[in-house]
């Protein structure tokens, strides 16, 4: 998860690598005045060694593949000053944001596989994964040639506006608004009566204004599918671009099964979901067994039954994705941004309390052997999430008060994953889990 994905108003993961002998990130990225020159600023020292098959630049809209001519270390002499990573490029880029990344030096050919093409894009060896990229901009101290519209010294000469009511939308208040503006145009018209023909051309005035008015608001109501209330325009609307609208189908839902211990593989033919009632009983938690329910009523509840893409698939129910918590790196008061299609997981098992006790015994570690040693120390994997699981996104907690009753229920979005990848915070030394989604999941809130 990189910075432009999780925004954090408290950035102690920064400070944290401040100093920190065993790893380093890039802090900012300036641009010359030539725009064919960046100098890179680091938290630490530069790195040695770095080439300019370590050097990536991405994005640009006009302008793309940027290539990088030259690297160059300018280390400074002054304790008190930072070292720059001097970088050439062979053209300066557009107006649109571009990122600057640091990975390791890998030659990508067509006869090699997705293995090396996955190498090419590891952060540098020693760069905290989250401060490996930085996004930069080549125009942001060029000049504008744009200026302020001069105010005229003789303004156009304003008259009164009519003192007309735009709320008037059906035929009394029309009438009454043609009345009105009469009564201040021709103020020696007073007669009232009906087979006045003054008072004849009002009414049929107001008549076809009340009959406009209600063509208007029907047409700006159909004319968008969010706001269509008759059936045939919203079939229109999908004729357009090329469906044809269903016939219907019954309601459908996202379901969230939460478990303290993991469950055995269920069959969707073996189970179904039900909303509650008052006097529900249930056997053990929420699970409700069928001689349960045959004293009740049927229309006391209404029964949902499971859709999958494989019947005969058994379905698994682990404690572990009951409730999976968000990785922000060490920071704190974070969030993601509307949009994000990224995300990092903790993926660790909880600490077990022994009842009576009042003391933890720590999850079981897996350690990679090395040489008859324990190179490094890990805290044992929860999760089994896949290619192509669903994970729904909630709101637990109100962002302004921090409460569970002030959290926002419409705020929940379900994604289906389209990459897993395990991974490892060595700074923290935390077990996370790296997921992405597709870009028609993007995230539709903060």
């Amino acid at each position: 998860m990189d910075k432009t994905t999780l925004a954090c108003r408290l950035e102690e993961r920064r400070k944290k690598l401040f100093g920190n002998p065993d790893w380093n990130g890039m802090d900012f990225v300036e641009v010359a005045d030539d725009q064919l020159s960046l100098c890179v600023h680091f938290f630490g020292q530069v790195p040695e060694g770095v080439g300019v098959r370590n050097v990536r630049i991405e994005g640009g809209r006009r302008i793309r593949d940027i290539q990088v001519v030259n690297v160059e270390i300018d280390r400074a002499n002054d304790p008190e000053l930072d070292d720059c990573l001097h970088i050439t490029l062979d053209r300066f880029g557009d107006f649109s944001t571009y990122r600057l990344c640091l990975v390791e030096s890998v030659t990508i050919t067509r006869e090699q596989g997705e293995a090396t093409i996955e190498a090419a894009h590891r952060p540098l060896s020693g760069l905290d994964p989250r401060y490996s990229c930085i996004d930069f901009s080549f125009k942001v101290d060029c000049p504008s040639d744009l200026d302020c519209k001069t105010q005229r010294e003789c303004p156009p000469e304003v008259f009164p506006a009519p003192e007309i009511n735009y709320l008037a939308k059906d035929y009394a208040s029309f009438r009454q608004l043609i009345l009105d503006r009469l009564a201040v145009t021709m103020p020696d018209w007073q007669e009232r009566h009906i087979p006045d023909i003054g008072v004849t051309l009002v009414e049929l005035l107001a008549y076809a204004g009340d009959h406009l008015s209600y063509y208007q608001d029907a047409v700006a109501t159909e004319a968008y599918l969010d706001t269509a209330r008759q059936r045939i325009s919203v079939r229109r609307h999908a004729r357009l671009v090329g469906y044809r609208m269903h016939e219907g189908n019954n309601a459908r839902a996202w379901v969230t099964v939460w478990t303290k211990t993991d469950l055995s593989p269920l069959k969707p033919g073996d189970f179904y979901f039900i909303t509650g009632f008052a006097d529900i009983k249930t056997a053990s938690g929420n699970i409700v067994r069928a001689v349960d329910l045959e004293q009740v009523p049927a229309d006391r509840y209404e029964v949902f039954e499971p859709l999958v893409s494989d019947p005969d698939k058994a379905l698994s129910f682990l404690a572990a994705h009951s409730e999976i918590r968000f990785y922000t790196w060490g920071d704190n008061a974070c969030c993601l941004v509307q949009g994000a299609t990224r995300a990092t997981l903790l993926d660790e098992a909880e600490i077990e309390v022994k009842a009576g006790t009042g003391s933890a015994s720590p999850p079981k570690e897996e350690g990679k052997a090395n040489g008859g040693k324990v190179a490094e120390t890990r805290p044992q994997r929860a999760l089994a999430l896949r290619p192509g699981d669903v994970l729904i996104f909630e709101e637990k907690l109100g962002p302004t008060t921090g409460k569970t009753a002030d959290a926002d229920p419409a705020k929940r979005h379900a994604v289906r994953l389209t990459k897993v990848t395990e991974s490892y915070d060595g700074l923290l030394h935390r077990s996370v889990l790296e997921i992405e989604w597709a870009p028609e999941d993007a995230l539709p809130f903060s």
